[in-house]
């Protein structure tokens, strides 16, 4: 009977710590520092090379996205809200699509691209 008991105890013990332990995973690492982010040195490269390029917004559509026009056009125009980051009409397009066109129509810009932007509105949309 003893050894019973000590069997027991002994799953018992095992069991319990078998389903105690996990294993928790550390957050994902962004490539890049979010303070660092900045309007001339990161977002306005990809404006411009990807979308206000001919025939896209480079003037002949709303908005101007070249690169002396981007940051006016894009803070008088409102495409971007500082307080609901996921709802700016520049973010929404980018990885929503437009009327059913995806923004840019070349190809979809890389997660690293739209994770850029994102934090930029984040941090304000400074024009730094």
């Amino acid at each position: 009977m003893r050894k019973m008991i000590i069997r027991a105890a002994f799953l018992f013990g095992t069991l319990v710590t078998a389903f105690s332990c996990y294993y928790e995973y550390p957050p994902e690492q962004t490539p890049f520092n979010p303070d660092d982010v900045s309007f001339s040195t990161h977002i306005l490269p990809i404006l411009s090379g990807k979308c206000g390029t001919t025939d896209c917004h480079d003037g002949t559509h709303v908005p101007n996205l070249q690169a002396e026009n981007a940051y006016r056009e894009l803070s008088s125009g409102g495409y971007y809200n500082v307080t609901f980051p996921e709802q700016s009409e520049l973010y929404k397009a980018i990885v929503e699509g437009v009327g059913g066109l995806e923004m840019p129509p070349s190809g979809s810009l890389s997660q690293l691209d739209k994770e850029l932007i994102l934090t930029w509105i984040r941090k304000g949309a400074p024009n730094d």
